[in-house]
């Protein structure tokens, strides 16, 4: 099967940008009408054919998981090569002992040469059994391996089948009981490492294909198996429950993260978020936004000193202190709270000088305390930007 990434020399994690860019480049060097190589119109078939599927979501979801299937039994039949090749150099006459025949003179010379004779048939057909039967075994074993392959498969399947139909915790109790079935027979432990690194993998491009509800699948299976609590696949997993639409279900875990110091502030971001946008629980929301401006000011405290205000760079600022400003602001503005959300807001407006709804937002907080004066002036920065905020009242600022 051809490697369409590699056709167009991207990478696997290529973004549509990305592909629709290498297609131009590649399409200008190789159309027919461009190049007159014989080999031209052939590279550009493969290009073109490359473009339509990778940069079609659904096509390149599909290819994505052919081409980690095709990895996965490339993978198997190089396992399986190896372990033959190391069956061919084994000996199979390394428990037999050589004895030459003690030599005993005769006076007959046909008797002598029936007895070597004799000797060396027995030699063979020592060795023919020695070799049958180690064939016979590793046919055997060969068999089992992949009796038990297919034992696995069919339980895998099973297991999906569950997940599918609604059944999730069915389907991970079906996972927990399918790894203590052979787990101490070697080559079938191979292949489910094997398999659980194929599911991983897939999960990532589900993740990356924005596919949720195939990569919540793919990282629980993975996790229930290996018993893993890799912090990254966690976060990757609460964001697949939020899309979903399992809001509480994305704050368990990221609590859990954000306790163990998981990239705390990101976490009390998200979190906050979940509460103000899926739960619409604006005062447990304030409580995680007051939680995260605490320790922003304490961290900026520490590393610039007192003097934080003209020190602090917006260009330095991680984008989730930057959230944490604008939606904590944004709930005071909603909840009347103007002194308050104005304070805020000016950091917002720092950090984020392009953002129209900071101006907005601002504009107003100081019309409604009066100070009609700092409204013009926010207003008059906004335009230095080229941005024109929208206003519910009328401002004049002759």
């Amino acid at each position: 099967m051809e490697n369409y990434y590699q056709i167009l020399g991207l990478s696997e994690m290529a973004t549509l940008s990305e592909i629709k860019s290498a297609y131009k480049k590649l399409a200008k060097a190789y159309h027919p009408d461009i190049n007159p190589s014989p080999a031209a119109e052939e590279k550009f078939k493969l290009i073109s054919t490359a473009y339509t599927v990778l940069s079609n979501h659904d096509l390149r979801r599909q290819y994505d998981v052919k081409l980690a299937q095709m990895r996965l039994n490339a993978k198997r039949a190089s396992i399986r090569a190896q372990e033959n090749k190391q069956r061919a150099y084994r000996n199979p006459y390394q428990n037999y002992t050589y004895r030459p025949p003690v030599y005993k003179p005769t006076k007959d010379a046909s008797t002598e040469r029936k007895a070597t004779y004799y000797a060396l048939g027995m030699v063979a057909s020592i060795a023919i059994l020695v070799y049958v039967g180690v064939a016979i075994y590793e046919f055997i074993q060969e068999r089992k391996l992949q009796n038990m392959i297919s034992q696995f498969e069919q339980k895998v399947q099973h297991a999906d089948s569950l997940y599918y139909s609604g059944k999730t915790q069915a389907a991970l109790n079906f996972v927990d009981n399918i790894k203590s079935i052979n787990s101490d027979y070697v080559p079938i432990k191979r292949y489910e490492i094997d398999y659980l690194n194929f599911r991983r993998d897939q999960a990532d491009i589900d993740y990356k294909n924005k596919a949720f509800q195939d990569a919540l699948w793919g990282y629980l299976f993975f996790m229930e198996y290996s018993q893993s609590q890799n912090p990254d696949m966690q976060y990757r997993l609460a964001v697949c429950y939020r899309n979903l639409n399992e809001p509480n279900k994305a704050v368990f875990i990221l609590n859990r993260l954000m306790n163990n110091n998981y990239k705390r502030m990101r976490m009390i971001s998200l979190i906050a978020e979940i509460y103000k946008e899926e739960l619409n629980d604006y005062e447990v929301a304030m409580q995680y936004y007051q939680m995260g401006l605490k320790s922003i000011l304490a961290e900026f405290k520490s590393v610039y000193g007192n003097a934080y205000r003209l020190l602090v760079s917006a260009e330095r600022t991680p984008e989730s202190y930057k959230s944490i400003y604008f939606n904590a602001a944004e709930i005071l503005f909603e909840q009347g709270d103007y002194k308050q959300a104005s304070k805020l807001l000016e950091w917002v407006t720092f950090f984020k000088p392009e953002k129209e709804l900071g101006y907005q937002y601002l504009i107003e907080c100081y019309f409604q305390l009066g100070n009609k004066k700092e409204a013009c002036n926010i207003l008059n920065k906004a335009e230095k930007m080229d941005i024109r905020p929208k206003l519910n009242f009328e401002l004049s600022c002759n």
